[in-house]
Parts: C-alpha cells; sequence; structure tokens
C-alpha cells in the first residue's frame, strides 16, 4: 500500500481513518501456515481482542483462520462474521458461570481456568466437553504487562494445582477434551516458549481423550 493510495482514500473518507492492509493479513496467515506444513493436525487461531472490526473477522475467516475470543460479545462477532462455531474459542478469565454457560449453549468450544468455575460446571454439565488453560509459571513476554504465564499471573490454573484438578474431574466424571496456555505476547526468546510447552505436554499425559493443545500465542 502506498502513500498516494493512503492519501487518496483518507481524501474520499476523510480524517481520523484507520485503513487494513488485507492481502498484508493474508500473507502474513499463509506464512504462518506453511511455518506448520509439517504437522498433520494444525489450526492457527485468530485472537479477536487484537482488532475486533468485522470486517478483518471475515477476512480471517475465508482464510481458514479459527477464532479465539474472550468474552461472551467476541463469541457473538465471531458468529455473525460466519465462523462455525466449533471453530470459536472462548477463553475467558474469571467470568461468571452463566457467561461459560451462555456461550456453551452456542456452541462453541470452552476453555475454563480456573478451578472453582471447572468445579460448577462439571457438576452441572458432565457432558459438554471443556478445555483447561494451565499456568505454566513461565515468565515469558515482552513486558511484565503482557507476560500472563508466571506464578503470580490471574490466567489459568496453577501447574501445582494438578492434583486438584484431576480430582475435580474424577469426582464430576466431566469430559476434558484440550489443555490450553499462554505465556505472553511479544517472546523473542524461542527457548522459553519450547521449555513452556514441554510443561504443557507433560501436564496433557494426564488426560487420555484430548482432542487438541492449545498452545496460545506469542
Amino acid at each position: 500500500m502506498k502513500n498516494k493510495d493512503l492519501l487518496n482514500i483518507s481524501e474520499k473518507y476523510g480524517n481520523p481513518l484507520y485503513v487494513y492492509d488485507a492481502e498484508k493479513i493474508a500473507s502474513q496467515f499463509q506464512r504462518l501456515t506453511k511455518a506448520f506444513k509439517t504437522v498433520k493436525q494444525v489450526k492457527l487461531n485468530y485472537a479477536a481482542k487484537a482488532l475486533s472490526n468485522i470486517s478483518i473477522l471475515r477476512l480471517m475467516n475465508s482464510l481458514g483462520s479459527g477464532l479465539d475470543t474472550v468474552s461472551i460479545q467476541e463469541v457473538q462477532l465471531g458468529l455473525l462474521a460466519g465462523f462455525k462455531p466449533e471453530n470459536i474459542i472462548f477463553t475467558p478469565n474469571g467470568v461468571s458461570l452463566e457467561e461459560i454457560e451462555e456461550a456453551s449453549a452456542l456452541g462453541v468450544r470452552i476453555n475454563i481456568d480456573n478451578l472453582s468455575i471447572l468445579e460448577q460446571f462439571g457438576n452441572k454439565h458432565p457432558d459438554i466437553p471443556v478445555c483447561i488453560r494451565i499456568n505454566p509459571h513461565v515468565m515469558a513476554g515482552g513486558n511484565s504487562n503482557i507476560s500472563v504465564g508466571h506464578i503470580d499471573s490471574k490466567f489459568g490454573i496453577s501447574i501445582h494445582q494438578i492434583p486438584h484438578l484431576l480430582r475435580i474431574v474424577e469426582l464430576t466424571q466431566m469430559k476434558i477434551n484440550g489443555i490450553h496456555m499462554h505465556t505472553g505476547s511479544d517472546i523473542l526468546d524461542i527457548e522459553v516458549f519450547l521449555y513452556a510447552s514441554e510443561i504443557l505436554f507433560e501436564t496433557a499425559k494426564n488426560f487420555k481423550a484430548l482432542d487438541f493443545i492449545d498452545f496460545g500465542s506469542g
């Protein structure tokens, strides 16, 4: 996209104006897709919180992306943009059981990040599969504000609480279909990400019927 194009657009629509380059977005998505071409089963999910403009959501859907959402409103936007429910994962933090149930009723994948809600949901809906968000206790990210996998983070169930987690699953007989983590954003050290991934794989061994492992982003 050249300067003259932006000037012409601003003259036509006025200022301030946000312009997004669909070709660049598509090329970056294809670049990521090609990076994982040797993986037999992989699904890339776009995070709606990055930019929830419905035209962008429709573009990502057309490219074959899934959608990561953190609120019921983002779930609704994703469905409106054309994403199939099974291609949307709901990854909230600290929301009520009612909001989890509302998202579940829409048919999207559910990701639960704390023991209390996990137990409540399991007791009421043991037949609805859920993903579990763990906290691997790994400090990673461009700065402390975007590092969300360390020991003091509010995000996810601590790996030290795995025995308690497994007890809840056993007592409720709920179905766990996925394991998720998100350590932070702007991670430039690949070794940190690999270390966190090893923790995720070790945690996954506790569950015998997983459909997917979700590495978050960063």
